[in-house]
């Protein structure tokens, strides 16, 4: 039988914090989300081709909502492992580097993007 390690529980707050830091980061691009899929539940009764590309960007930012923080998750559990640090904290940062670098690059996005036209 082996004793459990006591810095094993020390890591669950580190990671729970993370994981919300990961969440707030992430409600924006949520909030992005959810606007974009009222236009795929609401489509035009004669434009098949803008509910198309509602559709396309709907399924575009899905994958980046869901992917970019899934694979820093594991990317930092791969890379915790390789040295040796707890794979879960490893993952906890990389999903919140990820979610952190998507609202950076959404910020970029949006300020490149907006303009007010007359």
């Amino acid at each position: 039988m082996t004793t459990p390690n006591p810095d094993e529980h020390s890591r669950m707050p580190y990671i729970v914090g993370m994981l919300v830091l990961t969440l707030i980061f992430l409600s924006p691009a949520i909030w992005v989300w959810t606007l974009q899929l009222e236009d795929v539940q609401n489509p035009s009764g004669s434009d098949w081709m803008a509910n198309h590309d509602a559709n396309v960007r709907f399924a575009q930012l899905t994958g980046w909502i869901a992917g970019v923080p899934a694979a820093g998750a594991i990317v930092g559990s791969i890379v915790a492992a390789a040295c040796r640090r707890h794979p879960g904290a490893g993952a906890a940062t990389g999903a919140f580097l990820a979610a952190v670098g998507l609202l950076a690059f959404g910020l970029y996005d949006f300020a490149v993007h907006f303009t007010l036209e007359p």
